[in-house]
């Protein structure tokens, strides 16, 4: 892993900056939509269009502006899939805006059958203010409550239906002592 007392920004790409300054012409701001993992170290290039090997692309989960220079969004990466994550790229739907790796360097590992949530936090400031923004297309709220949530209503369920039996149960219990003038 990276030593703590370094920092390696994230590398803007050419064709990024193209597509915001492009939206921030026409008055509109450019929404930060994927983010992508990949199993290749190395020192990335503003002239990248892809990563060097992705593994796996993902809809941002959630999102929210810290402040003027700062997005905070995140993005759950899941399924069978299992690979070291030494590059993440940043996408403005099918475009690549942003790239982080450092050389030789790991970041993470994401098992197979296992959830990885990632948080990023990212510094917008070297660009026009206010004209990025972050598109959610998932919601992550209770992503890894699901296995719990879904148990919990099977449970609730059977539950129910033991209720609803034994409320049958006495009814015709009830109407047999009736007949039977009890």
């Amino acid at each position: 892993m990276s030593n703590p007392t370094t920092f390696t920004p994230v590398v803007w790409t050419e064709q990024g900056l193209s597509k915001l300054l492009s939206a921030s012409q026409q008055g509109i701001s450019m929404a930060i939509t994927h983010v992508s993992a990949g199993d290749q170290s190395y020192t990335p290039s503003a002239t990248q269009t892809a990563l060097r090997n992705e593994q796996q692309r993902v809809l941002i989960g959630g999102a929210e502006i810290l402040n003027n220079t700062q997005l905070r969004f995140s993005a759950l990466f899941d399924g069978p899939s299992e690979y070291p994550v030494k590059e993440v790229g940043i996408w403005s739907d099918t475009t690549l805006v942003a790239v982080y790796s450092v050389p030789d360097e790991q970041l993470n590992f994401k098992a197979a059958d296992a959830a990885w949530l990632e948080v990023f936090t990212l510094n917008v400031s070297a660009l026009p203010s206010q004209n990025v923004t972050c598109s959610v297309g998932i919601n992550n709220a209770n992503v890894f409550l699901t296995q719990e949530l879904l148990t919990m209503t099977y449970a609730q369920t059977l539950q129910s239906k033991n209720l609803i039996q034994q409320a049958h149960q006495n009814m015709l219990l009830n109407l047999r002592l009736r007949k039977a003038g009890l």
